[in-house]
């Protein structure tokens, strides 16, 4: 029942028929978990996976500091972060999922070219020729900020789901999104047939 009243509710924003928009949160694939911000004890910008909330925390604040504690494929990533990310005007501390850094390869898929990447078990594509794929193209690291934390101490700092992105800069080098779906009701809607197909459907459901 829970599972029909969410499409219900997706229906109803296609359909035109939301009288309010509708917040969803999409899961991204990506890894490894990293957490970016600026260390309330002395004020300078660090990386660092979930050890940064270790009773002794683990802060990548030099490349010296990501050789320390790590190597391979994660040592490269942490540094195009450490380096990357500071342009971003990160206030407090953020954490999302990486998505690439050097990693993106190209595809052919039904005579599309796509830009691919692949952090975790999904393969993403972006069209070559799209806006994303040009600004993708351009960057040397991806991201998808998730979780917002805020406190004088790193050990007791409050999460709170969701980034506010539309207050940090700009970088050509960092492609970024955060976990929110876009609502799109009165831009991309269904037509009257196919509100009443998908209206059928899950009656049927709920009738079985």
């Amino acid at each position: 029942r829970a599972s029909i009243n969410f499409i219900q509710s997706l229906r109803d924003m296609f359909a035109g028929a939301s009288r309010s928009s509708i917040n969803m949160t999409v899961k991204w694939d990506g890894a490894p978990a990293v957490f970016a911000g600026v260390d309330p004890a002395d004020g300078k910008f660090f990386v660092g996976k979930k050890s940064v909330f270790n009773v002794e925390p683990q802060l990548y604040k030099t490349d010296a500091d990501v050789d320390k504690y790590t190597s391979g494929d994660l040592n490269k990533k942490l540094k195009v972060a450490l380096s990357e990310f500071p342009k971003l005007g990160i206030k407090g501390v953020l954490q999302g999922d990486l998505m690439f850094t050097d990693d993106v390869g190209t595809q052919t898929i039904d005579g599309v070219d796509y830009y691919t990447f692949q952090p975790n078990t999904i393969v993403y594509a972006a069209a070559q020729d799209s806006d994303l794929g040009k600004q993708i193209s351009k960057a040397k690291i991806g991201v998808v900020w998730h979780t917002t934390y805020t406190g004088n101490e790193l050990q007791n700092m409050k999460a709170s789901f969701g980034a506010d992105i539309s207050k940090l800069k700009n970088v050509s080098s960092v492609w970024m999104d955060d976990a929110t779906y876009k609502d799109v009701s009165g831009k991309a809607t269904f037509t009257q047939s196919e509100t009443d197909k998908i209206t059928k459907e899950l009656s049927n459901a709920g009738s079985t």
